[in-house]
């Protein structure tokens, strides 16, 4: 046992738990594989790690692709629909709940037009995304003369081509669903920076200004709203304060009233106020605007970091569009947290305790919402369910923590809990929610939020990815082109510098950023191309920092 002070806390960090015996013998339609410990293994090709991840994701990518519309609006199910179910009669069906298409659409840029466009090398999946976007900005933004203007809604009513809210969480209309939920015109302010960084990074892929545009007024709305709270530094007794986070969770848009003021996940909209100001050079950003999202970003550091900050609090919590409102702050989530640390892992600079804090980030999230007996993790307190994405959220943390780390139990750890999320994903391509959760799936937690999870983890360990096969895991700059052939990858980024991986068939020939040849080195931290030889091919490490094309000799 070791105790370790974080933040103005004593956490206790317990050496990872071996797996219990496995408590169930079958998840999903499928029987349980275990290993000779009795500890879980993939649901598809048990004997070869990681290989089932690609499986799971390709069954849930081609799902997409080919994912029915409504009869009623035309529209594929996901650009109206939060879940759907099988017909008895054949085919699909969306559900009678709320949508939640913020979740939805930004969790399709990442997962479809970034990583598994990157890994496939097809392009096809920039026009689907660009209609869910395009989609968003006519049908689901705020009017322009309104306090939170011209900023994405959270969440829709099912079968509805606009966004606007949901009426069916609106107290004033439907009274048996009082205190529950989002209502008519009712924003989600995380969202608005998820959304954000949605159309800030379609913009990057495709150069078109009209999602630069939405990506700024985005940022716009958050730095006119920020606000500063009490962030003592004293020690504070939380059942005794008032908690402030820099914004609300919920707000009538039209004149801002607030209908839940507090929320821990503010890592969204962190996201898109440093990358404006990262890039603010390049898309020529006013200095006013520049000096703005700064401003809001350092007042939220403050904040996660104060007294009354989640950080030392843990009141990690306000996420979900479907819950009933909470102004006791009672419930939790495990989303919150883990996407700080997933920050924190690509950000490492901002936190000088990361060796402390992101370690117990993670067995908070492991102790609060662990399922016993189980490799898997709860949603949230309010509905304690396993769940795949929310599960391969945890394991791709793990992986990541393991690769900056290379701590061995925190790879069994993304291992394992990748193996149970593997079991969501049906031969049809219908991924369930959970294993208890019946026949429904969401397109949030079983396709926009689960695809991008493994995706992650494939970058962090990429001898998972598989043997004998060329592809690009991860470039930490957003990839606008990319292509595969016998004789080469070529590849082109937004920006003029990146950090790739690529799990490769054999080793290169040579890597080249324009007319520049990179030399190979042994440290990845000096620019060059660095390779790691497996049983079979290999993985390839680019550090590259002389421009935006590069080209891999492969023959």
């Amino acid at each position: 046992m070791k105790v370790i002070p974080i933040a103005g806390m004593i956490i206790v960090m317990l050496a990872m738990p071996a797996a219990a015996q496995y408590r169930v013998d079958a998840m999903c339609g499928a029987k349980v594989n275990l290993d000779k410990e009795g500890k879980l293994l993939s649901r598809y090709q048990p004997d070869t790690p990681g290989a089932g991840y690609v499986q799971a994701v390709k069954l849930a990518v081609h799902f997409l692709e080919k994912c029915p519309s409504d009869p009623a609006n035309g529209l594929p199910l996901y650009m109206t629909y939060c879940s759907f179910k099988r017909k008895k009669e054949g085919g699909f069906s969306g559900s009678n709940w709320p949508h939640n298409p913020a979740t939805v659409n930004a969790g399709l840029v990442q997962s479809l037009a970034i990583d598994w466009r990157n890994y496939s090398g097809d392009p096809s999946w920039i026009e689907l995304v660009r209609k869910t976007l395009d989609h968003h900005l006519q049908y689901g933004t705020t009017p322009e003369s309104w306090e939170w203007a011209c900023v994405p809604y959270a969440s829709s009513d099912p079968g509805k081509a606009v966004y606007g809210g949901s009426a069916m969480f609106d107290r004033t209309q439907n009274p048996k669903m009082m205190g529950r939920g989002d209502g008519s015109f009712v924003l989600e302010v995380d969202k608005i920076g998820d959304m954000g960084m949605a159309y800030l990074r379609f913009y990057q892929i495709t150069g078109e200004t009209n999602y630069l545009q939405a990506a700024t007024r985005c940022a716009d709305a958050l730095a006119k709203h920020v606000r500063e709270g009490p962030h003592s530094s004293m020690e504070l007794n939380v059942k005794d304060m008032a908690l402030v986070s820099p914004w609300p969770f919920r707000v009538r848009a039209e004149k801002g009233e607030i209908l839940e003021d507090y929320t821990s996940h503010v890592v969204e909209n962190l996201r898109l106020l440093e990358e404006f100001t990262r890039i603010k050079n390049r898309i020529q950003l006013s200095d006013e605007k520049a000096r703005a999202y700064k401003k809001s970003a350092e007042i939220v550091w403050h904040w996660l970091y104060a007294a009354d900050g989640p950080v030392k609090t843990s009141v990690w919590k306000g996420y979900f569009e479907d819950m009933p409102l909470d102004p006791l702050n009672q419930n939790r989530v495990n989303n919150s947290p883990m996407e700080l640390a997933r920050y924190l892992i690509k950000n490492p600079g901002v936190d000088a305790n990361i060796q402390n804090t992101v370690p117990a980030l993670i067995r908070w999230v492991k102790n609060t919402f662990g399922e016993p007996g189980m490799d898997a993790i709860n949603e949230q307190l309010a509905c304690y369910k396993p769940m795949g994405s929310h599960t391969a959220r945890y394991a791709s943390i793990c992986a990541l923590w393991y690769e900056r780390t290379a701590d061995e139990r925190f790879k069994e750890e993304a291992f394992r809990h990748f193996n149970y999320a593997s079991y969501m994903a049906e031969p049809d391509g219908f991924v369930r929610v959970g294993h208890t959760w019946g026949g429904e799936s969401w397109f949030s937690d079983g396709y926009t939020d689960y695809i991008r999870h493994f995706m992650e983890g494939l970058a962090a360990v990429p001898e998972w990815a598989p043997a004998g096969e060329n592809h690009l895991l991860r470039s930490s700059s957003v990839v606008q082109a990319i292509a595969y052939s016998d004789k080469e990858i070529t590849f082109t980024t937004f920006d003029k510098s990146t950090m790739a991986v690529l799990r490769m068939t054999s080793k290169p020939l040579s890597v080249k950023v324009g007319d520049k040849s990179l030399p190979l080195v042994t440290s990845e931290k000096e620019e060059g191309f660095a390779w790691r030889p497996l049983a079979e091919g290999g993985i390839l490490k680019i550090n590259n920092q002389s421009g935006s094309k590069v080209a891999i000799q492969l023959k």
